[in-house]
Parts: C-alpha cells; sequence; structure tokens
C-alpha cells in the first residue's frame, strides 16, 4: 500500500515536468506578420519562444504596476546613448548604432520579441533598430495603459517588488553612476544580476573599445556569472565585495579588475533585501 502512495505523486511530478517542456511544441510558431497587441496578448503569454521586454524605467514599473513575467530592459537607462545614440529623436538611422553587440546581448535573435513602454515610441525605435539588425520578429505591444489583461500587477511604489532588486549610485568624485538590478530565489539568494557604469558623458563603460586596457563587459559578465553561482544572499555578497582576500573574490578565474567602491556602494543599498 505505501508503495501505491509513492507512485502517485511520481507520476503527478512527471505529468507536470512533461508539460513544462513542451510549453510550445503545440503552439503555431510566431509569425513576423502575426497581430499581437495588448487585447491579445494573454493568448501569447508564458511562451518558451518569446522574450517579454518592459522597456519603461524602474520607477515607472514600480509606481505604476507592471506585466507579469516581462523583463526589465529601460530604454533610457540602459539603450539610449550606449546601444543606440538617436539624437534626442525617434527617427530611426542606421548610423545612430553604437554597439549592436550589446543589443545582440540583451536581444535573442531566436525569439520573437514583445516590446511595450508608456506608449508605442520607444518600442517603435526599438523595433526599427532591431528589424536593420535583421530581426525579423518584433513586436511593438502598445503602451501599458492599454492592458487589461489578466497578468496586470498594480504598483505600489516601491524599488523592491517580489523577487526584483534595484539601485543605483553616483559617485561625485569620478561623475560615473553605477547601476545594479535583477531577481531573488524564495531564499533571497541571488538567481541574476547586472551591473553597468555610465560615465559623464552617459556612455556605458560596457560597450565595445571603451577602454583600452580593461573589458568592463566582459570584467562585469564574469562577476556576474561568479555571483549567480556563489549562491549568496545581498547582506554576504556585501561581505564578499568587502573583503575580496577573504571571501575569494580576488581570484575569480579570468577577473582582473580591482572592484571599485561603486560596486561596493550599490551592493551596501540594497544589503536589507
Amino acid at each position: 500500500m505505501a508503495n501505491k502512495w509513492l507512485i502517485l505523486p511520481l507520476l503527478l511530478i512527471s505529468f507536470f515536468v512533461v508539460g513544462c517542456e513542451s510549453n510550445t511544441e503545440t503552439l503555431p510558431k510566431i509569425k513576423a506578420d502575426d497581430l499581437i497587441i495588448m487585447d491579445n496578448l494573454d493568448e501569447y503569454m508564458f511562451r518558451d519562444d518569446v522574450q517579454y521586454v518592459d522597456l519603461r524605467n524602474y520607477e515607472a514599473r514600480f509606481r505604476t504596476g507592471f506585466i507579469y513575467s516581462f523583463e526589465i530592459i529601460p530604454f533610457f537607462d540602459y539603450l539610449d546613448y550606449r546601444a543606440f545614440d538617436r539624437n534626442d529623436g525617434y527617427e530611426f538611422n542606421p548610423d545612430q548604432i553604437i554597439s549592436e553587440m550589446e543589443l545582440e546581448r540583451l536581444f535573442d535573435r531566436d525569439k520573437a520579441i514583445f516590446l511595450y513602454a508608456d506608449g508605442c515610441i520607444r518600442s517603435g525605435y526599438l523595433k526599427d533598430v532591431l528589424n536593420h539588425m535583421g530581426y525579423e520578429r518584433v513586436f511593438v505591444l502598445g503602451g501599458f495603459f492599454e492592458y487589461q489583461g489578466e497578468y496586470l500587477v498594480l504598483g505600489d511604489g516601491y524599488y523592491s517588488i517580489g523577487d526584483t532588486f534595484y539601485n543605483k549610485y553616483y559617485d561625485e568624485d569620478t561623475g560615473n553612476t553605477y547601476y545594479v538590478y535583477g531577481t531573488f530565489d524564495m531564499g533571497r539568494k541571488i538567481t541574476d544580476i547586472r551591473f553597468d557604469i555610465i560615465d559623464e558623458d552617459n556612455v556605458s563603460l560596457r560597450i565595445a573599445n571603451y577602454d583600452i586596457f580593461i573589458d568592463y563587459n566582459d570584467q562585469l559578465t564574469i562577476l556576474e556569472e561568479f555571483i549567480i553561482f556563489d549562491i549568496v544572499t545581498m547582506n554576504e555578497l556585501l561581505i564578499s565585495l568587502s573583503d575580496t582576500d577573504e571571501s575569494g573574490y580576488n581570484n575569480i578565474p579570468g577577473f582582473s579588475w580591482d572592484i571599485d567602491e561603486g560596486i561596493i556602494e550599490l551592493i551596501n543599498g540594497l544589503k536589507s533585501y
């Protein structure tokens, strides 16, 4: 009798695992000429072949709300003047692209890409950029306030909501602004993290060939991947970054950059999370 009760949970687990693995196998492929807007978005949610992108800054996302499952790639904080220089306008010209590598890193060519912001202007501009680079399935869903579907989450004004964190720090001595955002698991361990450093000319240090001596994109990527591998909370990460000799963070394979105070101050501002 006991064996029967053991078999039933295993069957249920197998059922759900198979269901998750076949998320898109039975669904028709999304085509470039499909009409996908806020009105029918719910029909296309939670697909493995879609990258869901919220282009608004964090302030807007947490103040007004968001659509569940969309990742944040802020247009103004992470793309503007770093991936492209649009000269303060929204009429795309190929000469405005600064770093195709940064765009390739952020946007998955193999997936359909769903975009939204407060309206359609930012999404439309980015669609033109990605289309020029050969991305064929990029969709402008509309403005956030047009969405009335099942997955609407109302904002509460905070910069940390659920499993997401965000912080920025301005260094008066260098003029650099440091950013960090990412996600936690249920145990508050960091499951995803991304840093960026913007200089006083509003240019990201992560763009290609910013510095002939340091590849900031490579070094920050190595640090980000190690933090995820280390499985730490924000408090534990602060301790590790504050004493790299003791924690071993000064001996990360391939990492040759000295972690500066800006990164430490970013994490110090989030240590209670």
